[in-house]
């Protein structure tokens, strides 16, 4: 069974439901995965939309884990029946960027869910290079939403905690299905002082619940920062909360744009006058997503769930769509 959109609708509640074969593993398709859970991210509105243009049909859904299901005769990490998530990204491995380690950079890559059939459905073909085996025992609804939601969230913290000194102040801004990931991610990896900003009392109350050690509304940010902010990860990505991160910047500090929608307007005089930094992050390396595994596997991080059976998709996608609920939806066949 699987949830396929055939074309841009006007609104996220044009999903087929259609039975159609188990996939068998082959080509450049080495595994079928068993869905366990698919993610639901704000990229699937965009593909339904139209914002977006994907090839059609389409199944959608690229934050997958399962079981091992099925393997082709060279496959070697994984068995049947393994418990794995699975990396966005499917490449052989031959590219200069991949040898580097940015599969994100993978000239001829593909993105199940985006560019080819994802996991909104029972069964999802996949490579071996982008299987990641995790305890039997995990929570693969949870561990899911790492594999964009989470890889994001680890790469922008990362980035931030190697600046990031005992006395900093670091702000995140936008905390919803990335930015409660990020507030612990944080607090694992770096020293710093971790400010969570959004307009919604529901979300502040998230972040301190996440281990922010201050939640505020915008027009608070700079009485609460009392000189500034090394690192500043917006989540949100308007003109509105670049401007905002910008602005919180300290001397030397650093701006790292992960949601998108809007635009950086920077003066050059404040960007030399401030030695700052603007960065871009996108999705996340393989290394990445370990990482950010071991964390959510051993406590340090836990991703805050709202569960949905395969067949409420649309639901779904439509309560994401008017924020009708914190953290991240995940579709469970």
């Amino acid at each position: 069974m699987v949830l396929r959109t055939t074309s841009p609708p006007l609104s996220p509640a044009s999903l087929i439901l259609e039975e159609l074969p188990t996939p068998r593993a082959e080509g450049p398709f080495e595994v079928v995965v068993r869905v366990a859970a698919a993610g639901v991210c704000r990229t699937d509105l965009h593909l339904l939309t139209g914002q977006m243009v994907p090839p059609l049909p389409l199944v959608l859904g690229h934050e997958n884990a399962g079981w091992i299901h099925e393997i082709g005769s060279e496959v070697t990490s994984v068995a049947v029946g393994d418990a794995v998530i699975c990396y966005p990204f499917v490449g052989n491995g031959l590219s200069a960027p991949e040898r580097s380690g940015l599969d994100t950079r993978a000239p001829d890559r593909l993105t199940p869910g985006i560019t080819v059939d994802g996991g909104y459905a029972e069964y999802l073909l996949t490579n071996e290079r982008s299987m990641v085996a995790v305890p039997p025992h995990a929570d693969l609804a949870s561990l899911s939403t790492l594999t964009d939601a989470g890889l994001a969230a680890y790469r922008g913290c990362k980035r931030a905690a190697a600046v990031l000194r005992p006395g900093d102040k670091t702000v995140v801004i936008g905390i919803g299905g990335l930015g409660h990931l990020a507030v612990q991610i944080l607090r694992a990896l770096s020293p710093a002082r971790v400010i969570a900003v959004d307009t919604k009392p529901e979300a502040l109350s998230l972040a301190m619940e996440c281990g922010a050690h201050e939640a505020v509304v915008p027009d608070e940010l700079g009485r609460v920062l009392n000189g500034g902010a090394r690192a500043v990860l917006d989540f949100v990505g308007t003109d509105e909360t670049s401007g905002l991160g910008v602005r919180a910047l300290e001397f030397g500090g650093t701006y790292l744009a992960i949601g998108v929608g809007g635009s950086v307007t920077l003066p050059l005089a404040d960007l030399v006058e401030g030695e700052k930094h603007v960065e871009g992050v996108y999705v996340g390396t393989y290394t990445d997503l370990l990482e950010v595994v071991e964390l959510t596997v051993s406590g340090r991080v836990t991703p805050r769930i709202v569960r949905y059976p395969l067949e409420a998709a649309n639901k779904a996608l439509d309560d994401l769509a008017h924020g009708r609920f914190l953290g991240r939806a995940v579709l469970e066949p």
